[in-house]
């Protein structure tokens, strides 16, 4: 069985038109979230991130967010701080305050499965993970490796996520941190195509390959609902950035188009990549400038920024 919705147009700008009346206009961007972004997967300690913020100073280089991968976390534990590297995330958090800057970390929905770990705990103990072909908690390997996956199709996991966030669980965040979901397909290191098993069994008995291309939005949505509930009379919009998406993603943020080749051909194809983003709906798109991987040269990333 197919839903087909034909949007009539008849032109282009109606048809934009009506596909944002039937999922959704991306809401008004922060200020901060349309400067300047820096992120790097290299910030191994809150001494970084603190240098690098004083170093824009003193190079009079403006920026707005400084961004930080899963090296913040204790033993990729996602809302935990490495004790060790990022000893004091609140005198971090606040420095770039002060500054006028944000902070955002990084949250995927692979959580670690480890025994001294109590969101993995209370997650298995109240079943909110995923399910495999038998019906039992499915168990795979990302970042942290062996993980299991929060199912955001159940909407008791979803009340369980936001939990998480308020400023007293997630012990370290402040006003000023705000959140980028990734590998949220899901990638899964060690599953069929780097994802999860097409028989996998979601809440409400959906199997994984009726799901699949919605799953980065309930991600995303789940995360956007946990951090617009974290702190009561706290109205604001969240900004978080994601990396899978689907129709009606555009409501909740922002979306990147994921880890790119420092080289000339991936500069040209994120132009396009990025411009049918804003004709398809979802304005608010970006692309690695300079690469993910790869170091460029001077000459490609000067190009790069001025694209």
């Amino acid at each position: 069985i197919l839903d087909v919705f034909v949007f009539l147009g008849p032109t282009p700008r109606d048809l934009t038109k009506k596909y944002g009346e039937l999922t959704g206009y991306t809401a008004m961007p922060q200020e901060f979230s349309v400067g300047y972004h820096q992120c790097r997967w290299n910030y191994i300690s809150d001494d970084d991130v603190k240098d690098v913020d004083r170093r824009m100073d003193k190079y009079k280089i403006p920026y707005d967010v400084i961004w930080l991968d899963i090296e913040y976390t204790e033993e990729k534990k996602y809302f935990t701080w490495d004790p060790h590297s990022f000893a004091d995330p609140v005198g971090m958090g606040q420095q770039l305050d002060t500054h006028g800057r944000k902070l955002v970390v990084i949250i995927d929905p692979h959580i670690k499965k480890v025994d001294n770990y109590a969101i993995s705990s209370d997650m298995l103990s109240k079943d909110f993970a995923v399910h495999n072909k038998d019906d039992e908690t499915y168990e795979g390997w990302c970042w942290p490796g062996s993980s299991n996956w929060i199912d955001c199709f159940n909407p008791k996991a979803n009340e369980w996520w936001k939990t998480l966030f308020k400023y007293d669980s997630f012990k370290g965040t402040l006003e000023n941190t705000f959140l980028w979901n990734d590998m949220n397909e899901p990638s899964v290191f060690n599953g069929p195509e780097t994802t999860m098993p097409k028989d996998n069994i979601h809440f409400g008995n959906w199997e994984h390959r009726d799901i699949h291309n919605l799953n980065g939005l309930t991600f995303h949505n789940a995360s956007w609902e946990a951090m617009v509930s974290r702190k009561k009379g706290e109205k604001r919009r969240p900004f978080i950035l994601t990396r899978s998406f689907y129709s009606g993603s555009q409501r909740l943020g922002a979306m990147w188009t994921g880890d790119n080749q420092a080289n000339w051909e991936h500069l040209a194809a994120s132009v396009p990549m990025v411009l049918n983003q804003g004709i398809s709906g979802f304005p608010f798109a970006g692309a690695d400038v300079g690469g993910f991987f790869g170091n460029p040269d001077k000459d490609l990333m000067a190009r790069w920024y001025q694209a």
